[in-house]
């Protein structure tokens, strides 16, 4: 897999350089934050493809953090020495992508870490292709509406040069000739003649 952008915010010197030295070995860019508003500025800074966040950390604590990441669309991975289901509950409310307790299985957090960063980028692209879409669908929707003007424009034309009842008749009489002196109707069966 190409290199996943990681940010690894945790208060623990030690996991933060054991965690960073690892992905860092594997050909991952890796970025650490010792603390919930570093990390938060950190995040805002690099932008990175994954976040893998200590849940207890004095100042703010991990949901804090992730409830303002959640904000900007961030892959979270919650991380915790201390696994509780509320927790972990809580953290997929929040946002949360996975939630892994320590001592964590460092294979295992590759896993999820490159999982995350792939949803996120397939997430990207499907934003990138609606947003692609939108102008295509905008002129089509711009020429149905044009067929339907100039199909109510000839149909309007089309009252307006005949007849609006839509018969073909003519509205005035077609005045007859009439001669000045009529003949006279027969009487009798003498004047009808042989």
């Amino acid at each position: 897999m190409a290199p996943v952008k990681v940010l690894f915010i945790d208060d623990d010197p030690d996991v933060l350089r054991t965690l960073g030295d690892y992905f860092e070995r594997l050909g991952h860019d890796v970025h650490r934050a010792p603390s919930g508003k570093k990390g938060i500025a950190t995040w805002n800074k690099v932008q990175p493809d994954v976040t893998v966040l200590d849940l207890y950390m004095p100042e703010m604590n991990g949901l804090e953090v992730l409830s303002g990441l959640r904000q900007k669309k961030a892959m979270v991975i919650m991380l915790t020495a201390y696994g509780d289901v509320e927790s972990a509950v809580e953290s997929m409310r929040l946002g949360a992508e996975n939630f892994l307790t320590k001592p964590i299985d460092m294979s295992h957090l590759v896993q999820a870490v490159e999982k995350a960063a792939e949803k996120g980028k397939l997430r990207q692209e499907v934003v990138e292709l609606r947003r692609r879409l939108a102008p295509n669908v905008r002129r089509q929707i711009l020429r149905v509406l044009l067929v339907v003007i100039l199909i109510l424009v000839a149909v309007a034309l089309g009252r307006w040069i005949g007849d609006s009842s839509g018969d073909a008749r003519p509205r005035d009489p077609i005045p007859v000739p009439v001669d000045s002196q009529p003949n006279p109707l027969p009487t009798s069966a003498a004047d009808l003649g042989p």
